[in-house]
């Protein structure tokens, strides 16, 4: 068939085969520019569901890329997302465990007294399969449309591992973000109390969390102390202490590993001494440990995922990754604490850093320490130099 047997007379209407070409160029194009799930679900889905004459489009995607798995719909009504879900996940597991499987038949009712048969496709790139795409259309259209539908669903496929690729490149660049923001605000700073303030912050931000806590151990390492907590539960837990045996940040500690808790009160773990004395209600948390080699200082935690979500073992790998930065920065502040203690408060006097940001520099006596004495080094040359 040429390009010309495509064209309908003039006055006539269009020919069916120009409506389908139509339809699959305008489903190619949205494809092709799509760059994030909203857009797949806002423009693809609905093409796709004008393509097939399908009432009803879903996409479900579980990619190990992702965080989470993606239910995506359209003319799907919304009472009947949660459950659609629910059986896409539970067939998803099938299916992911063989590849090359057929697609299946679905009957579900989305509101009471409907029915509706969706055919699910696999979504399968080689021997990898990332989810689903299905369509409420009748066993003689799925027969005979086969070799056109499984194209469709080759097409969808590749738009959905770029998207999903996508998708992990701004997480890991996010992350990356985060990390050499928290570096680079640890490098600025000695004031431990300021130096934390931001980091926690920027820890809360980075994983949605409602809170976040430094605990550091006493000089007998038997007890931690909240030196500073970022949320609401600041007023009452600062300074508070604990045993280093006891609840999950004692778990943490003991065995120097993470733990990454979502269901707090089920957790044998917890203690909720705090949240009693506070009225903080710990839903979930992320503990890590923070030390340098072998020796331990204390522990940073974030609680409570944002709108009861969960948090991940994505979100806890970034808070490993900036613990280790986090330690050596308290590690070095006390160094600089005890030095200016030590050294320069008993050679310059106890005011001798008031108004100085950096007690040290370079291990040298403070900058406000020799900027005194290059000052009364040039005033004494002036004093004795020879008179012109």
């Amino acid at each position: 068939m040429t390009m010309s047997n495509l064209a309908s007379p003039a006055g006539d209407s269009p020919h069916p085969w120009t409506q389908d070409a139509h339809g699959l160029l305008e489903f190619v194009d949205r494809a092709g520019q799509s760059q994030t799930w909203a857009d797949l679900a806002e423009s693809v889905l609905p093409a796709v569901a004008d393509l097939t004459c399908s009432g009803t489009a879903i996409l479900y995607v579980a990619d190990a890329r992702l965080l989470a798995p993606l239910f995506l719909a359209h003319g799907l009504p919304t009472q009947a997302t949660a459950a659609l879900e629910r059986r896409c996940a539970k067939q998803f597991e099938t299916v992911a465990a063989g590849p090359g499987a057929a697609p299946v038949t679905l009957d579900v009712s989305p509101a009471p007294g409907t029915a509706l048969r969706l055919v699910l496709w696999p979504l399968t790139s080689g021997r990898h399969c990332c989810g689903f795409l299905g369509l409420d259309l009748p066993q003689e259209t799925v027969s005979a449309a086969a070799p056109v539908l499984e194209r469709l669903v080759r097409l969808l496929t590749c738009t959905v591992d770029r998207l999903v690729e996508r998708t992990m490149f701004e997480r890991q660049i996010a992350h990356l973000n985060t990390y050499l923001t928290i570096s680079s605000m640890l490098a600025q700073s000695l004031d431990l109390h300021e130096l934390l303030e931001g980091v926690l912050y920027c820890c809360m931000d980075a994983v949605s969390a409602e809170a976040a806590s430094v605990l550091l151990l006493d000089d007998d390492m038997q007890r931690f102390r909240f030196y500073h907590v970022a949320g609401p539960a600041q007023m009452d837990l600062s300074g508070a202490t604990l045993p280093v045996n006891e609840g999950i940040a004692g778990f943490v500690f003991q065995n120097q590993e993470p733990a990454l808790v979502n269901d707090a009160r089920n957790d044998l773990r917890f203690c909720g001494q705090f949240d009693a004395d506070s009225g903080f209600q710990t839903r979930s948390l992320i503990a890590v440990p923070l030390s340098i080699s072998q020796e331990k200082i204390g522990m940073l935690e974030v609680l409570n995922k944002v709108d009861d979500g969960s948090f991940t073992t994505d979100e806890q790998m970034l808070l490993l990754s900036i613990a280790e930065e986090i330690a050596l920065a308290i590690r070095n502040a006390k160094v600089f604490e005890y030095v200016v203690s030590s050294y320069c408060k008993r050679r310059q006097g106890e005011t001798s850093c008031r108004g100085c940001r950096r007690p040290l520099g370079a291990w040298t006596p403070c900058v406000q320490y020799r900027k005194t004495s290059v000052t009364g080094l040039w005033q004494i040359s002036d004093a004795t130099a020879p008179k012109a």
